[in-house]
């Protein structure tokens, strides 16, 4: 298998999709003979992503329109230019609307009020919506009535955007309309207060001021059209790409194009239907030992077995190394973040991949290299029946009497060992004998939390008590700054406390312990402020 081959054979074979994918954008875009393979994972959200899915078919139909009839007054080679050249816009709104649909899932599964829900996350994601995507989207349409125009047209901020493209002249009307002026006023002003079902939008117009207001469930609704609105005009934009053909071939060591293009492309070379390339950076290694480039690919997506991961990674290495022109010294580290695999990464070296690359070495031959190399963290998947949702927001309540109060309680059990770490503040404490007495208690009451568990990993949980506890201690309490540092100089840091059933304390602060003064007690290990 050619390694240009290696994602279309992964998408064909171990995915499902493609064949609906390609039966449903090759009828929406009539132009387009084939639909190039990079962008197959954009429209692959656009066919399954819980909101972008449901996308405006009359708007994206206006805005296709919109889009042939720029390119009938400017040329299609002025077109591609201008539309390349200004890439980062169309990118930006894209991700930011990823971002977006996240947002709006976690606001669907909270049970709280729709009250709440509007005063926690409609009323930010509407205005992120508006500011961001919707945004960008108004600045690359100004951008084209530049060029018709001959002359720059930029608006700085959203309302003259809006009030340029919506004048009759332009015909941008159905596209601006998305936006509630008064809504968008009031938000941008701070003019929204939530009583019970009804919110009131505050806002001035001329030397009036005045108040519109809606249901909260009419809001949603309107926050749903302006995504469903922005989904749509982005799909127009990658039904034109697909059209035309314009691929990384076009961006790649293209000098007008901006650089957060460049990265949108190879993101996107690098992702299949179900697994995305979410991050690629790379950075300069010079020090007395070596000198170096090392480049970092972060992948996202859905659970794969081990050897999966392998797969992908080496040929994804083999692309950026060939893509970026690294040396033999550099190195490439694949990383993989998936909800029910703790993040896995393999590191591996260009020579290798070299080899690979001239056929010196098959794919197995290359694992065995990883393997024996230990710069390799693979974990197997986590075959527990899990709700990934309820483990994402598990919280384990604060605990406090008169004398303490133990906060930050978390769960960092192990695969054989339930452990907890807290926090600790000790409101009378003046001694160490207080602190002895108040610990025991604590350590009786923390033991006997029941833990979860995590999607991502097996580790030890359930009604037993905890193995090992980890707390640190202090007089006062405090979020952050000076007063929360493990020093012997802060006076506001009592200790370190660490329980284990097995007496063998084997969580170590190599930077912190050497200035504490350590003292055990059977199963209690305490490492001392020594100005305590």
């Amino acid at each position: 298998m050619e390694e240009i081959d290696y994602i279309n054979w992964w998408e064909s074979t171990k995915e499902s999709g493609l064949k609906e994918l390609k039966a449903t954008f090759l009828e929406l875009f009539e132009k387009a003979e084939f639909l190039p393979s990079i962008y197959h994972p954009v429209l692959y959200k656009y066919l399954k992503g819980s909101q972008i899915k449901h996308w405006d078919k009359k708007l994206c139909s206006f805005s296709q329109e919109k889009i042939r009839e720029i390119e009938n007054e400017i040329g299609k080679e002025k077109m591609n230019s201008t539309l390349l050249a200004n890439f980062q816009l169309l990118s930006g709104a894209y991700q930011n609307l990823l971002d977006l649909e996240e947002r709006i899932m976690l606001m669907n599964r909270f049970k709280g009020t729709e009250e709440l829900k509007a005063k926690i996350f409609s009323v930010n994601i509407y205005n992120d919506l508006l500011n961001a995507s919707f945004g960008e989207l108004l600045k690359l349409f100004i951008e084209f009535e530049s060029v018709k125009e001959g002359k720059d047209l930029a608006q700085k901020t959203l309302t003259p955007q809006i009030d340029f493209l919506a004048s009759p002249k332009r015909g941008y009307q159905i596209i601006t309309d998305l936006a509630d002026s008064n809504i968008r006023n009031a938000i941008s002003h701070g003019g929204v207060k939530t009583d019970g079902s009804t919110m009131k939008f505050s806002y001035r117009k001329g030397n009036q001021y005045l108040q519109h207001e809606l249901t909260v469930y009419e809001f949603k609704d309107s926050l749903l059209q302006l995504f469903d609105g922005v989904s749509a005009i982005l799909l127009s934009w990658f039904g034109y790409l697909c059209e035309e053909n314009i691929t990384y071939n076009e961006v790649f060591e293209n000098d007008t194009v901006h650089l957060d293009t460049s990265n949108f492309f190879e993101k996107l070379y690098m992702s299949t239907l179900l697994t995305t390339c979410d991050k690629v950076y790379q950075i300069s290694i010079n020090n007395k030992s070596e000198k170096r480039q090392h480049v970092n690919i972060e992948f996202t997506g859905i659970d794969l077995d081990i050897n999966a991961r392998i797969f992908l990674g080496i040929y994804t290495a083999e692309r950026v190394y060939q893509l970026r022109k690294l040396a033999l010294e550099d190195t490439i580290m694949i990383a993989f973040k998936s909800p029910k695999v703790a993040n896995s990464f393999f590191t591996i070296s260009c020579s290798v991949i070299d080899d690979f690359t001239n056929g010196k070495i098959n794919t197995e031959e290359v694992s065995q290299i990883i393997w024996k190399s230990k710069s390799i963290l693979m974990f197997p998947i986590n075959d527990e029946d899990r709700n990934e949702f309820e483990d994402s927001f598990r919280y384990y309540p604060d605990i406090e009497t008169t004398d303490y109060r133990i906060t930050e309680i978390e769960d960092i059990s192990v695969d054989d060992k339930k452990r907890f770490k807290a926090v600790v503040y000790l409101k009378r404490a003046n001694r160490p004998n207080h602190v002895k007495s108040a610990v025991e208690e604590i350590v009786s009451r923390l033991k006997s939390l029941e833990n979860y568990g995590f999607s991502s990993n097996k580790v030890k949980h359930g009604t037993m008590e905890a193995d090992i506890l980890y707390m640190v201690l202090y007089k006062k309490e405090l979020r952050r700054g000076k007063d929360r540092a493990l020093f012997p100089n802060n006076n506001n840091f009592i200790a370190q406390i660490q329980y284990d059933v097995e007496m063998k304390f084997p969580i170590r602060n190599g930077f912190v312990d050497p200035h504490l003064k350590l003292r055990r007690e059977k199963n209690i290990e305490y490492n001392w402020n020594p100005n305590f």
